[in-house]
């Protein structure tokens, strides 16, 4: 009897646990759920230059790298070995100029782009050889940002014809909207900046910068330029358009000759203000507003990345302090303890989770089609090195 009370207890104890497991399951599942990354591997490339990782094309196990300093282009394989080192910075019939390109990207196993620094794009073949290019699409120059881990275009071909997708600011001459409706919603109907451009025929098609959908424009508010960051996933022809501000990301079907929207993503965290509340708090032209400022396929998967900023009264104290506050010691700490990465993963048209950071130090360089994430630490290493890192990474929870 004593013996049938013990095994009722137990098992008793035994359905409670299971429910209270299963309950704190479903409580952790959904927008906000704390998603981890696995270090599986890292890729040492024996090059002094600090090198970034501007593509990989799946399946042939090539990245095409770019020195951060010089802006010249590596072949490189996934296990470190720099198959090519190439000279193409120069105005020979076989260079892109002396100032170099802005970023590399595959358009298939033999064929590679380089996006020119106001001078069109070169296409190349794997020995660095130009086999053509494309003229210059910008109308002017009225804007010019650089980044360090991201490129302005995805390069690929489909039905057997090359491809350029990208967003181009100079797309879009200001003089083309009177002065006094520059910044008013009429700015979201107007502008096209992101662009479908033909390799073998040249034709240039602009898409869709500001989607219907998209609050502001809906709302007929405006927010500043917000433009886009554009992803493009090879193997399933489908783009991805997220504006800087607000909390949607749109989803495209790209496998017909124009994209058809397909899903609107609502975007979660507990860091980014719901809505457009006045864009956060504002002094003399700076906002703490946390703007997106990378969006990644990682997989069939979606990363988006946002970084908080240095709150507006830390900053109007700084500048109190000195006209050159970024030079200050506690401008420096400021950076380190308020400006910090965060993510949200998207997963069939819904958002599944968050990321607060990455597991390894250094900054999101890269993710590719077979759901890796490389992580740079070349441009600040923890420690001084000759040579360069790359940490390979995965989501730990989702497979």
């Amino acid at each position: 009897m004593i013996f049938v009370n013990k095994c009722a207890y137990f098992l008793f104890l035994f359905f409670i646990c299971s429910a209270c497991n299963r309950s704190e399951q479903q409580k952790e599942s959904g927008p906000l759920t704390k998603l981890t990354m696995d270090l599986l591997d890292s890729i040492l490339v024996d090059e002094l230059s600090p090198l970034v990782i501007d593509d990989y094309l799946e399946g042939t196990g090539r990245f095409l790298m770019r020195g951060t300093k010089s802006r010249k282009p590596y072949l490189v394989t996934d296990n470190g070995l720099v198959l090519k080192e190439y000279d193409i910075l120069n105005e020979g019939p076989n260079g892109v100029g002396a100032n170099g390109a802005f970023g590399y990207g595959f358009l298939d196993q033999d064929r590679w782009v380089a996006q020119g620094i106001f001078n069109g794009y070169h296409i190349f073949d794997l020995e660095g050889r130009k086999v053509n290019v494309l003229e210059p699409i910008q109308l002017g120059v009225f804007a010019m940002s650089i980044y360090s881990y991201r490129t302005f275009f995805r390069s690929f071909t489909k039905s057997g014809r090359g491809i350029i997708i990208g967003q181009e600011q100079n797309l879009f001459d200001p003089k083309s909207i009177e002065k006094e409706k520059i910044q008013t919603p009429e700015y979201y109907e107007k502008v096209k900046t992101v662009f479908a451009y033909g390799v073998e025929n040249g034709q240039l098609d602009l898409l869709e910068t500001y989607p219907e959908d998209w609050t502001p424009r809906k709302m007929g508010e405006f927010v500043g330029q917000s433009q886009p960051i554009v992803a493009y996933h090879r193997h399933l022809h489908e783009m991805a358009i997220l504006p800087t501000v607000g909390d949607q990301l749109f989803i495209y079907d790209f496998s017909k000759a124009n994209p058809e929207l397909k899903m609107v993503v609502e975007l979660f965290h507990r860091f980014r203000p719901k809505g457009l509340p006045g864009l956060g708090h504002k002094v003399e032209g700076y906002s703490d507003y946390p703007n997106f400022t990378d969006i990644r396929y990682v997989g069939e998967r979606i990363l988006v990345e946002f970084k908080t900023k240095i709150p507006v009264d830390i900053l109007t104290q700084l500048r109190a302090k000195s006209e050159q506050y970024h030079t200050l010691p506690e401008f420096k700490e400021a950076l380190e303890a308020f400006v910090k990465p965060y993510y949200m993963v998207v997963e069939h048209g819904k958002q599944i989770g968050i990321v607060d950071g990455l597991p390894v130090h250094g900054a999101l360089d890269f993710t590719d089609e077979d759901g890796y994430i490389y992580v740079n630490d070349n441009l600040e290493p923890e420690v001084e090195r000759d040579y360069n890192i790359f940490y390979k990474l995965k989501f730990s929870d989702l497979d």
